[in-house]
């Protein structure tokens, strides 16, 4: 078996599974975790902003007594 041949069999079989009409499981699969992985970084963004807002209104908070208090 040639290398000319191993890459003409590649060839053919990625084509093949690129002109499928039928959605193969590694498509939906790759569909579903990407899906997946854009929510969990939404909400890991979302989470984060939460944290430094409540970190800013505690800060403001302290000064705002630091200031009443000396």
């Amino acid at each position: 078996m040639t290398i000319k041949s191993v890459f003409k069999k590649i060839k053919k079989n990625v084509r093949n599974f690129f002109l499928d009409e039928s959605g193969g499981n590694l498509v939906e699969y790759a569909l579903l975790i990407g899906f997946a992985l854009f929510i969990f970084f939404i909400l890991v963004g979302v989470i984060t902003s939460l944290l430094d807002w409540t970190l800013s209104l505690s800060d403001d908070f302290f000064q705002l007594i630091g200031g009443i208090i000396f």
